[in-house]
């Protein structure tokens, strides 16, 4: 499917699922398999989507999507959310996730540790800070933006 077909269709979407509450997060159209599947992934701004909220919005979506017949191909819908462990893929959105339980993979070891699980204490354009468990300790990490190789929302036990 060209690029441009793929920005009409979320250009019909994105309303529909703005409207939900929701926000587009990603859009893509796949072939796995013998299927080609058109993968569309929601979440709502400061929350947890809910499946019921996906379920929803999917139907919305299938029905727009059936009106405007823009895809030639048969397919598979598939609406979902990336989920409680969300990645962050842009890491200039850190200060949105302040206060959020996050984990960090680093590509040169801070501390001896490669990695880092914690609360996101604060971010600006060239550093995090996280604050994390250490045995019964809590201790506090700074973290160079241009050190992190993936990072996501993590879920605290």
């Amino acid at each position: 499917m060209s690029e441009l077909l793929l920005d009409k269709i979320r250009e019909i979407l994105e309303p529909i699922i703005n409207d939900q509450g929701l926000l587009l997060d990603n859009l893509k159209y796949v072939k796995k398999g013998r299927e080609y599947y058109l993968e569309i992934y929601v979440e709502k701004e400061d929350d947890v989507t809910t499946l019921d909220e996906v379920c929803a919005v999917s139907d919305l979506l299938s029905k727009k999507l059936d009106e405007v017949d823009l895809i030639q191909d048969n397919y598979v819908l598939d609406v979902s959310t990336s989920g409680a462990e969300k990645p962050i893929k842009d890491f200039s959105l850190f200060p949105k996730y302040v206060g959020k339980y996050v984990f960090v993979k680093l590509r040169n070891p801070v501390n001896g540790k490669n990695d880092y699980t914690g609360t996101l204490e604060s971010a600006s354009s060239e550093k995090i800070v996280l604050s994390y468990k250490e045995k019964t300790r809590t201790k506090t990490v700074e973290l160079q933006i241009d050190n992190i190789t993936r990072s996501n929302l993590a879920i605290k036990f």
